[in-house]
Order: structure tokens, then sequence, then C-alpha cells
């Protein structure tokens, strides 16, 4: 029972960090017991972390199978299952199957923050369809002509079950930005801001932040944003090729950080050094040559 809990916790403790030590135990508890639910689930997680999405669908439809009628684990594998296979591009299977859970834990006390991730997953299938596939009337409410309107009200459904739920916050600001008319940057902008203030994993809402605060030269804040980005992946130690970084740029950022304080002069008059798209945080390739040559001020 203890390396259960013990393999588990390491699955969730800053991911993915820790699933190399995770798998180890998850696979010998698996090796004596093969329909351990917890390990069963945790190995998922692993796959699902490491971009297996075959695998890792495989493993939640079994937990589904072990355990048909459990609306805990069974019924999270069941929409882990569904995650799977609409990150393998089949998101009117996934769509239907979301529905049915959401179905499930809408009548669930308690299961707020489920109720909210799941809401918001459908949301994500509804972004993604763009019109490329026809829905089942078990999905009625995405049968209208405007799927990224049907996104957003999936996004606000989840908040509305779970006020805190960060990844919606983060995907409505990317509404405000790209798809309401007209684009709304100041209300994108909270968004992304209530995002990262929720919860530091949420990457693309940090980076959108740090680019932002990087346009209005408000270096103090990239920073801000920049390391907190690196504590959420679980500490700010060097990085090594055992654990790279997952969100590179949050380093680089901190280096601009560092040559602004250094240069600013130069930083304020040499807008070039943010590559070819003007005013963003800077791409530093290995071979790029952006900075100015050795003595100038």
């Amino acid at each position: 029972m203890f390396n259960v809990m013990l393999g588990s916790s390491l699955v969730h403790f800053y991911p993915p960090k820790h699933h190399a030590r995770a798998l180890r135990i998850l696979d010998d508890i698996l090796s004596d017991d093969d329909a351990n639910v917890p390990s069963l689930m945790g190995r998922a997680y692993i796959l699902q972390a490491s971009k297996d999405w075959v695998a890792a669908s495989g493993l939640f439809l079994r937990v589904n199978e072990l355990l048909p009628d459990d609306v805990d684990e069974g019924l999270r594998a069941r929409e882990e299952h569904a995650w799977c296979i609409f990150q393998q591009g089949n998101g009117c299977v996934a769509a239907n199957e979301l529905k049915a859970v959401s179905e499930v834990l809408d009548n669930l006390e308690g299961r707020e923050v489920d109720q909210a991730r799941c809401w918001w997953r459908m949301g994500k299938c509804a972004w993604q369809a763009e019109g490329l596939y026809s829905l089942s009337p078990s999905f009625p409410f995405l049968h209208r002509p405007a799927e990224r309107e049907q996104a957003y009200q999936c996004f606000i459904t989840a908040l509305k079950r779970s006020p805190s739920f960060a990844p919606a916050f983060s995907d409505l600001g990317v509404y405000y930005l790209e798809a309401a008319n007209p684009p709304d940057p100041n209300r994108a902008s909270k968004c992304f801001q209530k995002a990262f203030e929720l919860d530091a994993t949420q990457a693309d809402a940090a980076r959108r932040l740090a680019e932002s605060f990087a346009e209005e030269s408000e270096w103090d804040l990239v920073e801000v944003v920049a390391r907190r980005t690196i504590e959420g992946e679980g500490g700010n130690e060097q990085a090594t090729s055992k654990h790279l970084p997952i969100n590179s740029w949050a380093w680089k950022a901190l280096g601009v950080v560092e040559l602004v304080s250094i240069r600013p002069v130069f930083f304020s008059n040499n807008l070039q050094l943010f590559g070819p798209e003007p005013q963003k945080l800077p791409r530093c390739d290995p071979g790029s040559s952006n900075l100015p040559p050795r003595g100038t001020k």
C-alpha cells in the first residue's frame, strides 16, 4: 500500500520531473498485480505526459472496464480515455464521450473541479472542430455553425462549475484575442493574469503575459512571470540533461531581463533584438547573433 501511494504521489508531483522514479515503482506493483487500479492510472498519466496517447488510452480503457459503474476512478478513467482520443485527432468521438461523462458528474455533489475540467475539455473539442466533422444529436449545442462560440460557452460553463479552474481562463483569453469580434486584448490580458495567478503551470497564459509586458518594457513584470513559471516546474535549479526545462522561454526571458538591466539604452533603441517579430520575447537560437558586438554601448 505504501508503494502504491508513493508511486501515485510521484506521478503528480511537479510532472514529469519524477516520472522515471514513479514508473519503476508502479511497474513493480503491476508485475505482482496487473489489475491494481491506482498503479494503472498512474502509469497511464505518465504515458499521457509523454504524449503516448494510444498506450495511455488503452490503460484508461482497461480501468474503465474494471470499474464500469464506479463514479470515482472508473469515471475519471473514462474521461481520460476520451481526452486521449481527442489528442489523437478524433474530436467527434471524444466530444460525445466527454458529454456522457459530464452528465454523470453534473449530478454529483462535491465534484466541481471534475465538472469544470470535463466542460473545459468539451470546449477544447469544439475549438478544434472548426466544422471539420459532424457531431451526433447527443451533443446538440455543438450543432450551431460557430464552433469557437460553442467553445466559449463551454469555457464559461466550466468557470460556473468551478470559478478557480485556471485552464478555462487561459482559453478564454485566447478566445478574446483570436475569435472575439472585435478582439478584446484588455479582457484577454485579464484572463491570462487570472489563469497564471491561480496556477503557475499555465504556460501559454504566462508566455502571452510576458510578451505583453515586454512590449510595454515592463521588465520587472517579465521577470516575475518568468521566475514563477520556472518555480511552477518544480524549482529553479539549473537545467540538466536529466531534467530539461519544460518552458525554456522562461529561462531566455530571464536572460533578456539581465541584459536589459545592464544595457537599458541599447534595448530601448534596438528593437530588432527581438527577432523577425518585433516586440516579442527573443528566440535565442544557438546560432543567432542577436547581441551587439563586444564594446557596443
